[in-house]
């Protein structure tokens, strides 16, 4: 029958896909038994002459690859490409990574420049803790001396984003705000059970509340001031090396709950005198901005009186421990009492807190004490030569220009400190008193002249910057003012500036307000007294 097989086929005569397979062919054409059975006649092929040897056949599939490849580099559209059908998979999978503000805290490489960010402009904004190793506990952290805890973490990030002003953190700044509030609620709710936390937890609301106070959300500020004082207070570090707590080391909290460990070296003993001052600063700086009397009261009471030392430097510290030296007590009662014998602490944020003091006292005269009580002209009278004498104290600003952001800084608040404090004790005498008036004056063209020789050098201030130089700028504005009507004080005094030399002044102040503007809060003030003044 003609469906059958033959039982041997002559060589090469099978079908190339029976050959390929190995299958036994027939050999019909145009197509094989084989081919048939399988329903495959399109590819029943034949060729003449015996099959190719297999080493012919690799170099014939390895031409037709190469000429692929060809086709393939030519990129010719025509061309129907293969694709990776995990391709659109894995570019999803990479996009749901998270980006560096949606985890708990931000990769390293962002924790690093926002800390860096922040650092530079920290101690204005009082940052008390030593700055050195608040980086190392970053980096490496020890059992005995862990990371610092999330709240202060997040308040620092808050200020690193606040002070890039690169668009990429700062379009982040209300999510880490909105963290930054939360831990701080967290924080406190357990601040009792975290003793060691305490001090953090203090630092990370001063910082919280200069972050307001530079936004221009006084309110908010105020509340964090607010628990600032209240934890500090807690915590006793106004009664630092006090002689009234309990016997047995200086360090001794008085009588009551201790919300802070004892330290273990020199830096924490500095840290919690720094901590102290920076507290006081922020509340005694800020009382004419909040018109309100600062928290920090002293009575008759020994409880309230602050005992703490004026702060030294670090390196006074690192060469005497804090507990080695002796302390009279009542710091800043016998600082009011006698400026010249409390001269020993220089340091810079003694100075700015000495100032504070003298900043407050004066308000406090002027706003809230009565002056028809008896005594009230003689303390008066003391109050203000107290202040001159300080003023007398300061190193000049004479080599401003010389001098680092941070040191040019601190100059800058202390000499704006204590000539608004001149100004707050004589303003509301001024109309009718040659000397009062002269005292505004004088103070208020010392501002001027510091702001100018200073923002020069300085990137970014304490907001309180703002109320002083207004403060001065509204002087100027009443002296000017008042010359032209010519119907006060003022105007007939023969030491009086000129019209000319007021105007001056004035747009001396604008521009130099206007180079601290990155602060919104000191950007309102000089809008306010630009416009106040823009009719010169």
């Amino acid at each position: 029958m003609s469906s059958e097989i033959p039982s041997h086929l002559a060589r090469g005569k099978a079908c190339v896909p029976c050959r390929r397979r190995k299958m036994k062919c027939d050999g019909n054409q145009p197509t094989c038994n084989q081919c048939a059975r399988f329903n495959r006649p399109a590819e029943c092929q034949f060729s003449e002459g015996p099959s190719p040897s297999t080493t012919r056949v690799l170099e014939t599939h390895v031409t037709r690859l190469q000429s692929r490849i060809q086709e393939l580099e030519q990129d010719d559209p025509s061309l129907v490409r293969l694709h990776d059908p995990y391709q659109n998979y894995r570019a999803a999978a990479q996009d749901a990574q998270p980006n560096w503000w949606e985890t708990p805290d931000p990769p390293v490489h962002v924790q690093q420049t926002l800390v860096q960010s922040f650092l530079p402009s920290a101690s204005k904004f009082g940052f008390f803790l030593d700055a050195t190793r608040f980086v190392n506990l970053f980096v490496a952290p020890t059992p005995a001396r862990p990371r610092p805890p999330t709240v202060l973490r997040n308040v620092v990030y808050l200020w690193g984003i606040t002070l890039s002003q690169d668009p990429q953190y700062t379009a982040r700044e209300s999510l880490f705000l909105g963290r930054t509030l939360r831990s701080v609620h967290a924080a406190l709710s357990t601040a009792q059970e975290q003793q060691r936390n305490a001090l953090y937890i203090l630092q990370a609301e001063i910082l919280l509340a200069y972050y307001f106070f530079h936004s221009n959300r006084l309110l908010e500020g105020k509340f964090h001031a607010s628990a600032a004082v209240s934890l500090a207070i807690l915590c006793n570090l106004h009664k630092v090396m006090s002689g009234n707590g309990r016997a047995g080391g200086h360090f001794i909290q008085p009588a009551g709950q201790a919300y802070i460990p004892l330290p273990a070296d020199h830096i924490d003993e500095a840290e919690r005198i720094f901590a102290w001052w920076a507290t006081f600063i922020l509340d005694r700086s800020w009382v004419v901005a909040l018109a309100a009397p600062a928290m920090i009261s002293e009575t008759q009471e020994l409880s309230t009186v602050i005992d703490t030392p004026w702060p030294l430097t670090v390196d006074n510290y690192a060469q005497h421990a804090a507990s080695a030296r002796p302390n009279l007590g009542s710091t800043v009662q016998r600082f009011l009492a006698d400026v010249q014998a409390d001269s020993s602490a220089l340091s810079p944020l003694a100075l700015i807190a000495k100032a504070s003091a003298l900043y407050d006292r004066a308000n406090y005269l002027a706003s809230y004490l009565d002056r028809n009580a008896a005594g009230y002209e003689n303390s008066l009278l003391a109050l203000d030569d107290q202040i001159e004498k300080f003023k007398q104290s300061l190193p000049s600003i004479e080599r401003a220009s010389s001098l680092a952001d941070e040191r040019a800084h601190s100059l800058l608040l202390v000499h704006c400190l204590v000539h608004s404090a001149s100004i707050q004790l004589h303003r509301s005498f001024a109309t009718r008193s040659s000397t009062s008036m002269m005292r505004c004056l004088t103070s208020a063209n010392t501002i001027v002249r510091v702001m100018q020789d200073v923002t020069k050098q300085v990137s970014v201030a304490n907001p309180i910057i703002g109320v002083l130089t207004a403060t001065a700028g509204e002087v100027l504005l009443h002296g000017l003012r008042s010359l032209q009507t010519s119907r006060t004080a003022w105007a007939s005094s023969s030491a009086l500036p000129g019209e000319e030399r007021f105007v001056q002044s004035i747009r001396e102040l604008v521009a130099a307000m206007q180079r601290l503007a990155q602060s919104p809060f000191i950007a309102a003030q000089t809008a306010k007294f630009r416009e106040a003044s823009s009719t010169l």
